[in-house]
């Protein structure tokens, strides 16, 4: 039988496909591999839930095509990677919209609220409102902050607003800038007593940090961990020029350099920070909950490293693709809570509220006996 020789077009997209391919491995491998050692892959890391979209586009395309050995080839890279894509979309899970089912379950939430006002602004009363609003409609057991932000008096006392919403007395509140006015930093809200509390800087962390509490729930210790791992830290001229980027597609040397430079630079003090998380979650004894805006992608070496060996909320119960923040980049998953493996996850829900610059995430738990 006479074969004929595939066309000059055929030919590209045959490269293009193995180099969506080649992509998609690698960054399917940034999770496993230190961006100290190979800075590359974080990269890669980053642009996974691209490359997954368009190699899923490439099997339609063979399979129109009638190409079966190439759209199965490519679906076997694709599932290699099994353990990002569900880290990144959710099959089947429960929202757990409402009320907790369960009076004896602990309702976890997290919430990057950006000092209570919308990203780029001023404090707005009307914001802030809602956001509180939102924060008692949900009624968290516990409730991790990340960019807190309360004045001394006022109405923008949050902390004394919280405690009578929520009729939660219990909180740790550790600034990382504060004057006589007011101040910003990590919190801990929880309806249940404080028995110890502490502190986990990070070196040079410029207002990322960690911070925890130990809560007694009946007869039993709980610790919460919340977590602001290093921030990319774009400004304003570097969003204008994402956006410009966006719309003309007229990339800048310098603007790109820097851009990445600072990619760079947060993907490294992830690294280190992860290393300073995993080493203090080593000496706890009891079941633990970490939470918090982790600023990197569920394929990321920080993500991978930092929830290894415990359940990831997303994973267990999460439906859909799993974004949680609400800025211009990057548009996916940076917000995560994940438990030790003697805590039940009941449901997983994001709520899309376009007040910070990040969607509040909440999970019911159950702590086993």
């Amino acid at each position: 039988m006479k074969t004929t020789k595939p066309t000059f077009l055929a030919k590209l997209i045959r490269l293009l496909a193995f180099g969506l391919a080649a992509g998609l491995l690698l960054g399917f491998l940034a999770g496993r591999f230190d961006p100290r050692d190979f800075q590359i892959l974080a990269f890669f890391g980053l642009a996974y839930p691209f490359f997954l979209v368009l190699n899923l586009m490439m099997i339609i395309w063979w399979c129109l095509r009638k190409k079966w050995m190439f759209a199965l080839s490519t679906l076997v890279v694709v599932l290699i990677g099994w353990n990002a894509i569900v880290a990144t979309f959710g099959i089947n899970g429960e929202s757990g919209n409402g009320a907790k089912s369960d009076a004896n379950l602990i309702r976890m939430m997290t919430y990057n609220v950006h000092s209570f006002k919308p990203y780029g602004e001023e404090n707005v009363e009307s914001v802030k409102q809602q956001m509180l609003e939102l924060i008692a409609k949900q009624d968290p057991d516990i409730i991790c902050f990340q960019e807190y932000f309360t004045r001394r008096k006022g109405t923008f006392d949050i902390t004394d607003s919280l405690k009578k919403i929520l009729n939660k007395p219990y909180y740790y509140f550790v600034p990382s800038s504060e004057n006589s006015y007011e101040a910003t930093g990590l919190a801990i809200f929880s309806k249940y007593p404080i028995k110890n509390k502490g502190e986990i800087p990070f070196v040079n962390g410029w207002g990322n940090e960690s911070i925890f509490v130990d809560v007694q729930i009946g007869k039993k210790l709980l610790r919460v961990y919340n977590v602001h791992l290093q921030s990319i830290s774009f400004d304003k001229q570097d969003y204008i020029y994402i956006d410009q980027v966006k719309q003309k597609m007229e990339p800048q040397l310098y603007a790109s350099k820097r851009i990445l430079l600072m990619l760079r630079r947060a993907f490294l003090k992830r690294s280190e920070q992860v290393d300073v998380m995993k080493a203090h979650m080593k000496t706890c004894e009891t079941p633990y909950i970490v939470a918090g805006d982790f600023n990197d992608t569920p394929a990321s070496y920080a993500v991978t490293q930092m929830t290894k060996s415990l359940k990831n909320t997303f994973i267990e119960q999460g439906t859909g693709f799993g974004k949680t923040y609400n800025g211009k980049f990057p548009n996916f998953q940076i917000d995560y809570i994940a438990t030790t493996k003697n805590i039940d996850v009941i449901n997983y829900h994001i709520i899309e509220a376009k007040l910070s610059d990040h969607f509040p995430v909440r999970s019911d738990l159950r702590l086993n006996p």
